[in-house]
């Protein structure tokens, strides 16, 4: 095994463990040193990806070559802002404000929004890619042709996801007055929608 992706795998299996023992246990530290090791795993990753242009947590120097350069690339950016947030997470835990700052993200829901957003067109693009080595005529009809029109769904939903992050940024009163008549309008289209107690 390839020693980078031996520090990738550890910090993320480690940081994983610490932060279910943590909870487990109820030990507060635990969690945030979990969160710390767990999202320095993540990032390392994305540097990875982004410096090689080659797949990230890869055992050997020959896995996955199909995916190098741009699939790598969008990988490579998935990881490390997946590693930013979790290291962002640790370090509110750390401090105290987790609870006020998802309190404050349940009202202004704007950055995850967009966060999401991004992260679903990098999904949907990596649906769409055809990786190298890859042909056929059935293998694009019953593959390729499928997924790729899976990936266009999911990098609509992205755009619309970073549509409302905006609309919720710059007209936050409206955005509210959507989200409050949202169940009345899920009944009347006939979509059940789950009545808090």
């Amino acid at each position: 095994m390839r020693l980078l992706a031996f520090f990738e795998w550890a910090a993320v299996i480690i940081g994983t463990l610490a932060i279910l023992a943590g909870r487990f246990f109820d030990l507060p530290k635990g969690v945030t040193l979990g969160a710390f090791t767990l999202g320095a795993g993540f990032a390392l990753a994305g540097f990875e990806s982004l410096v090689t242009q080659r797949m990230c947590f890869r055992a050997s120097d020959d896995a996955y070559e199909a995916y190098a350069g741009t699939p790598a690339l969008i990988v490579g950016l998935m990881a490390l802002a997946a590693g930013a947030a979790i290291l962002w997470s640790g370090y509110l835990l750390s401090e105290g404000q987790w609870h006020a700052t998802a309190n404050y993200l349940m009202r202004r829901p704007a950055p995850v929004l967009a966060a999401a957003g991004f992260l679903l067109i990098a999904i949907g693009v990596l649906m769409m890619l055809n990786p190298r080595g890859r042909g056929g005529w059935a293998w694009r009809l019953f593959v390729y042709l499928p997924r790729s029109l899976l990936g266009l769904v999911i990098i609509a939903a992205g755009f619309a996801a970073i549509g409302l992050a905006a609309w919720e940024w710059f007209q936050p009163q409206a955005f509210d007055r959507f989200v409050a008549g949202l169940p009345a309008t899920l009944r009347r289209l006939g979509i059940p929608y789950p009545v808090r107690n």
